[in-house]
């Protein structure tokens, strides 16, 4: 059977549901082909300040309001209350010792608690994948998107006037035909295979393995009196030497958790053998263990061999791949969704015309140095995991980029933010690739520390890189204020911004 439309999107995950969405809304027929399906299991699942507000930016533009309620968990709760959520107050960072028990000292060296928003109400969201999709699938049929699910794309054909897709579904042979494809079914997804794409390093990232699955019954992390923000309502960060483990908890009873880690760990564990090497790595870090001693997975643990991905080749004349298809670096920093919503914007503003060729690779050059910035930071943080000091100031250079980007948009002053993570800005991109080839090269770290505070210090708008602070950044709305004259902005700008946005 054969079906036609302007646009066809490959891939049912938030990003390609999303894509969809827009693309009908700017007047074209558009077709969502999805080889699995809904409800599913799916990784990415915590949100940002960035995301959220590049997520309104799209709803606002594109007359999308059923999602507005998405940016913010108060608006979720009370408009949404059925569909999975978390509660995100910021990002938490608990620093482990293999083998032996949690431990804090007065200085709090071995933690790190950084607030993203004041209050719950105006809080980013874990996402629960299996729901929300579901629920933008139904919203994007709603608008007249075609949906074919179960659907297995096995050729790929570009005539100087269309793409041919052809495959299966349920069995039957099936045929679409559009204008221009767009990929979103995720890292060596649709496209990836159908046109043999070569696969590209990412800058310092080292090899890695994950394995996850989502749990009920987990305990509880204790928190100590005075914290910015309860420590669980967060993304949660257990770093050891060689990785890392994730935990987010829903609203649902539910905790997806897993663990990232080097290849030399991961192998001396043997993630690959799923519920015993969990089992495993929970017995090396027994604090985590004992919070995981009642607990139960939900479905099955999924183990991925190889983490990071990248390709080069990430456009043509009739199709293009968004950011989640065409790299992966780490969940580390929670940097796929606001990639993949940048994604969405940069290529509906291609289709509202035919895109050149010109555009194109521009769209190209940009995706794939903004994941080349993430590799850098990321690659940076997992070379330093034996050493929490130097880990922490990294991660200041991520919380000031994404603070000052948030608060410059808010402003109306996008310019000042252009890409993500800052990777164009003469001096601040550059200097953190630097400073993370430095990281990653053992060179000193006082030098390396001191490179760090002197890069953020332009851009630090809410009070990082603070000694006296001892590891734990409450938002402290009067240290915006100050920063002012970093934004090119007035103390009364700053004021009617955080009123408009309710931060006030």
């Amino acid at each position: 059977m054969e079906h036609r439309a302007d646009i066809a999107v490959v891939g049912g995950g938030f990003g390609g549901a999303l894509m969809a969405m827009v693309a009908r809304r700017m007047g074209h027929s558009v077709l969502l082909i999805e080889k699995g399906t809904h409800p599913r299991f799916a990784i990415g699942e915590s949100s940002t300040p960035l995301a959220n507000l590049f997520l309104q930016q799209i709803v606002e533009q594109y007359d999308l309001p059923e999602l507005l309620p998405f940016r913010r968990w108060g608006e979720w709760q009370r408009k949404y209350p059925n569909i999975g959520c978390g509660l995100k107050r910021g990002f938490s960072f608990f620093h482990h010792n293999l083998g032996q028990k949690y431990s804090e000292d007065e200085n709090r060296s071995r933690q790190l608690l950084v607030a993203a928003s004041p209050r719950d109400e105006v809080a980013d969201t874990h996402w629960y994948r299996s729901d929300f999709d579901q629920h933008l699938i139904g919203e994007a049929q709603r608008l007249g998107v075609e949906y074919f699910d179960q659907t297995e794309l096995t050729e790929f054909r570009e005539s100087a006037e269309e793409v041919t897709l052809r495959g299966h579904r349920v069995g039957e042979a099936v045929e679409f035909r559009t204008g221009f494809v767009v990929d979103a079914t995720g890292p060596r997804g649709c496209l990836f295979r159908l046109l043999g794409l070569a696969k590209r390093e990412l800058p310092l990232m080292p090899s890695t393995s994950g394995l996850f699955a989502h749990f009920k019954n987990v305990g509880a992390w204790p928190s100590a009196e005075g914290v910015p923000y309860p420590v669980e309502d967060a993304a949660v960060h257990h770093v050891f030497d060689g990785g890392w483990v994730w935990m987010l908890k829903f609203n649902n009873g539910i905790t997806s958790a897993g663990v990232a880690a080097v290849k030399p760990r991961a192998e001396s564990l043997q993630l690959c053998e799923g519920r015993t090497g969990w089992d495993r790595l929970l017995g090396l870090l027994p604090s985590l263990g004992e919070q995981f001693r009642g607990a139960e997975s939900v479905g099955d643990f999924v183990f991925a061999r190889e983490l990071s991905f990248c390709t080069s080749n990430l456009a043509g004349n009739r199709w293009a791949l968004l950011p989640s298809a065409a790299g992966f670096v780490d969940p580390l920093l929670s940097t796929g969704f606001p990639l993949t919503l940048l994604g969405i914007q940069r290529l509906a503003k291609l289709l509202s015309a035919w895109p050149s060729e010109a555009e194109l690779e521009a769209y190209r050059c940009q995706t794939l140095a903004e994941l080349d910035q993430v590799s850098h930071l990321v690659g940076a943080l997992y070379a330093s995991m034996d050493d929490f000091e130097v880990f922490t100031a990294l991660t200041q250079l991520y919380f000031a980029a994404v603070s000052f980007s948030e608060t410059a948009h808010r402003l109306a002053k996008p310019k000042l933010a252009g890409a993500f993570l800052l990777c164009d800005h003469p001096a601040f991109g550059l200097a953190t690739r630097e400073i993370c080839n430095l990281v990653v090269a053992r060179g000193r770290r006082d030098e390396v520390l001191g490179r760090i505070a002197e890069t953020i210090e332009p851009f630090n708008v809410a009070g990082l890189a603070d000694a006296a602070k001892r590891n734990w950044y409450p938002v402290v709305l009067d240290e915006l204020f100050s920063a002012a004259p970093k934004l090119r902005a007035t103390e009364s700008e700053i004021r009617e911004m955080l009123l408009r946005e309710q931060l006030l």
